[in-house]
């Protein structure tokens, strides 16, 4: 079939033409929006879960939900190894600050801001509205030095300005769990002055398995501050709409079969859906889609996934994390004990794998489902080793 009229898309964070599946965490968000703007407490949000489960789309759809009740929603932050967390936060405020005051005019009400952040410069343009720039670095050096002393002063200021304006500011942040304990700390602590001050300030946060483990950790109060919805790997009803709905609206159907196995092959991790279901459409020569043609295109999408998925995380591993790995999926799918993978690296003891496993489980290759155990971040990530990097 015609390849420039696929519906699918793979890629990270790509939204997909039928997002299927998360009807519950789009009514808790919902639920927290409306009972914040009307100055009820409501937990914030942190979604937690696999690769591929769709977070980043589902952090996006969030943006636009937000918009559409006339909250402010700068665009969500990714962590990174090398964010500068205190002035992505300044740079988000200000982006806040901007679309209010395009909404409201806000004037003399901005000057509390260049107390709070020097990096805004503010004058009169030609047409008479509130000018601005900003600079993160002036942000940063600004400071007072205090994370948690800055941030609950920002949020507050900016809580009262949006309250005062009938609205609220939501953050948003993907792949929180690369924070630093100190940042956890900040973010945790602010928000808690938001419930105390019923001030519509909210954040919703994205992340691996660890994270809510790590929010807790940091504030042991965050465990009421926020709440932990997990996103799964969808259920077969929702995997299945995923597929047909977009081949549908282009008048091409599935036979049954082949629905069947796209979603065995898939797993139903959404991420792997798109993969799948994009090659499957370019391989199929017409309307319905069959179990052949799945087939083979099966072989493809694994070649792809191999290349661009997988390896590009295998390669943030150093060779000795590699080999823990590749012990790690000899021993098969699933959690495995780390008394095990030592054992089948011929380690004398537990702990001498310690040190790959800790730093595995900071770049978010692996994670602990359990004490002593511990497993893959990313889906079929066992199936990929054995396949390309068998132990040794």
């Amino acid at each position: 079939m015609d390849p420039l009229e696929n519906p699918y898309s793979m890629g990270a964070g790509n939204p997909p033409p039928a997002l299927t599946g998360r009807d519950e965490q789009e009514r808790q968000y919902r639920l927290l929006l409306g009972r914040l703007l009307r100055g009820h407490s409501e937990p914030s949000m942190i979604v937690w879960g696999l690769r591929g489960v769709g977070k980043t789309v589902l952090l996006l759809e969030f943006q636009s939900i937000a918009v559409e009740q006339g909250w402010l929603a700068p665009d969500p932050i990714e962590v990174k190894s090398d964010t500068d967390f205190r002035a992505a936060l300044a740079e988000h405020a200000y982006q806040a600050l901007v679309q209010l005051d395009r909404r409201r005019g806000l004037g003399e009400r901005l000057r509390p801001f260049g107390r709070l952040l020097r990096g805004f410069k503010a004058g009169v343009s030609e047409g008479g509205g509130m000018e601005f720039s900003f600079d993160a670095d002036a942000v940063a050096n600004a400071a007072s030095g205090n994370l948690e002393r800055d941030l609950i002063a920002l949020f507050v200021e900016l809580g009262q300005v949006a309250r005062e304006n009938e609205t609220g500011v939501v953050f948003l942040i993907d792949e929180m769990q690369f924070l630093e304990p100190v940042e956890f700390e900040a973010t945790a602590a602010a928000l808690h002055q938001m419930a105390q001050r019923s001030l519509p300030i909210a954040l919703v946060a994205s992340g691996l398995p660890q994270l809510p483990g790590l929010m807790v950790e940091a504030k042991s109060y965050a465990e009421r501050l926020f709440s932990y919805p997990r996103l799964d790997r969808l259920d077969d009803p929702s995997a299945r709409e995923a597929l047909e709905r977009p081949a549908r609206e282009a008048n091409v159907a599935y036979a049954d079969e082949a629905l069947d196995r796209l979603l065995e092959l898939s797993g139903n991790y959404p991420a792997f859906i798109q993969a799948y279901g994009k090659e499957v459409w370019n391989t199929a020569p017409q309307s319905p889609i069959t179990l052949e043609d799945v087939d083979a295109a099966a072989p493809i999408v694994r070649g792809r996934l191999d290349g661009e998925f997988f390896h590009t995380r295998f390669e943030k591993a150093t060779p000795g994390e590699r080999r823990y790995m590749s012990a790690m999926a000899d021993l098969g799918d699933g959690p495995q004990s780390t008394a095990a993978v030592a054992k089948r690296l011929g380690y004398a003891s537990t702990s001498s794998g310690s040190v790959h496993r800790d730093s595995l489980i900071k770049k978010g290759l692996i994670y602990g489902p359990d004490h002593g155990l511990v497993d893959f971040t990313v889906p079929h990530f066992a199936a990929f080793m054995r396949r390309r990097y068998p132990v040794s």
